[in-house]
């Protein structure tokens, strides 16, 4: 298959936008991430990576956060932008965050949530180093994820082994505080989400993420 040819994930996305959000509104933000919620601050600034419909984005906010979101399905995007006032939406998505370069050091908790299974194995590395350079010392990264569906595209949806995950992390200076698996929450049978709580310490090199003065 031409790279042109390659299923493009905003794209799959947006095809269905509408669909999309309410299954994923259909469920609240504490029914799909229990293990996350142990370690998410009270106050600070979050960054919700592939924010989808919002629902994570606006309990955040709703707990007194300052959020962030980042979402490149268009369609996806403009539901959640009508819904959430106050959040900052931005066109965006990994391996590297391009447009949040400039915000090194800047996060508290930065979540991303359903995203790394439509990253390529090649991209996972560079993937938790874009959003590990996003956190402040001792900020930290949720994320969850899920081995492919038998009939899901096999050039858009990855599976990543747990030791990827974690050899990735530790390459970008996270160090990992919990993990868990769960059931899917909407009630998909045969769906197993993988949980990562990471906490960023230093980069390889010794150096932090403080932001420039």
């Amino acid at each position: 298959m031409a790279l042109s040819d390659r299923l493009d994930a905003p794209d799959y996305y947006d095809r269905d936008a509408v669909g999309f959000a309410a299954r994923y509104n259909s469920v609240s933000f504490e029914a799909v991430h229990p293990l996350l919620l142990r370690y998410l601050p009270a106050t600070g600034r979050a960054l919700d990576v592939g924010a989808g419909s919002g629902r994570d984005a606006r309990a955040m906010a709703k707990r007194g956060m300052m959020v962030t979101a980042v979402e490149p399905s268009d369609g996806l995007r403009a539901i959640a932008a009508a819904n959430s006032a106050g959040i900052r939406w931005i066109d965006d998505r990994l391996p590297h965050l391009s447009r949040l370069a400039g915000e090194a050091g800047q996060y508290d908790f930065v979540l991303c949530s359903a995203v790394l299974m439509l990253v390529p194995s090649g991209d996972l590395a560079p993937s938790l180093t874009a959003m590990a350079a996003l956190l402040g010392e001792g900020g930290r990264l949720g994320l969850n994820l899920r081995a492919p569906r038998s009939g899901e595209p096999a050039d858009l949806f990855f599976d990543h082994r747990d030791d990827a995950v974690l050899a990735a992390a530790e390459a970008a200076g996270l160090a990992c505080l919990d993990w868990g698996e769960d059931d899917d929450a909407i009630g998909r049978g045969g769906y197993r989400w993988r949980s990562f709580v990471f906490e960023f310490l230093t980069k390889p090199n010794g150096e932090t993420n403080a932001p420039a003065r």
